[in-house]
Order: C-alpha cells, then sequence, then structure tokens
C-alpha cells in the first residue's frame, strides 16, 4: 500500500505522518491519495473531514484509518478488476469473431473447390 497526502491541516498532515509512516510516498508512486479537502484526481481517494462526503470524519483512531484504506483500496481493485474483465471478455468475442470469420472462409473455399473440380 502507497500512500500519499494532499492535507491543509497542519495538525492532521502530521497524525497521518505518525500513523502511515511506513506506507508514504510522493503522490506520483501512491496507489491512494488521503486528503481533508475536495479535489480532483486519477488515483483513488480517501477524504477525511467533517461533511457528509467525506469517506472518514474526525476523531478517528489508526485502527479506523486502517480499515477505511483496506476498504478503499479493495473496492478501487473490485473497480479495477470488473474494468479488466470487460476489457478481456472484449478481446474474446474479437477473437471469436476472428475465428469465424476465417472458419466462413475456408469453408467457402472448399466448397468453391469441390465443385470446381467437377466441372
Amino acid at each position: 500500500m502507497k500512500i500519499a497526502l494532499s492535507c491543509r491541516s497542519i495538525l492532521l498532515e502530521k497524525s497521518l505522518r505518525k500513523f502511515l509512516e511506513a506506507y508514504l510516498v510522493p503522490d506520483h508512486e501512491a496507489d491512494l491519495i488521503i486528503a481533508d479537502h475536495p479535489m480532483n484526481s486519477e488515483k483513488p481517494m480517501l477524504r477525511i473531514g467533517a461533511d457528509h462526503e467525506a469517506d472518514l470524519s474526525k476523531p478517528f483512531s489508526r485502527s479506523r484509518l486502517m480499515i477505511k484504506l483496506e476498504e478503499k483500496l479493495r473496492a478501487d481493485r473490485t473497480k479495477e478488476a470488473v474494468t479488466r474483465l470487460a476489457i478481456e471478455e472484449e478481446g474474446l468475442e474479437e477473437k471469436i469473431a476472428r475465428a469465424a470469420q476465417r472458419f466462413a472462409e475456408e469453408l467457402t473455399e472448399i466448397i468453391k473447390e469441390h465443385y470446381e473440380k467437377k466441372r
């Protein structure tokens, strides 16, 4: 688990750094970003705050934080797996369509050859 922080609250950031020191990496290397403010990111986010959109509300314990992080990463991996499966299914459908097309072309050639020999 690689985590990046984006906190406006210095106190929250220091607490998170203490709780997560073994998991912290720069933004570009992170699997997940923890933020205390809304932000746009392509990476999964865990938002800490007092509003109803926050994933985790303050105050929280280290164990509650870790549980939320695991839930968030598990949910994201599930989304990735579903997307990957959909892409693989499309690939399978394309492979089957190509195989069916080749089979039809080969069958047509065999039939043509068969009737041309009889002439």
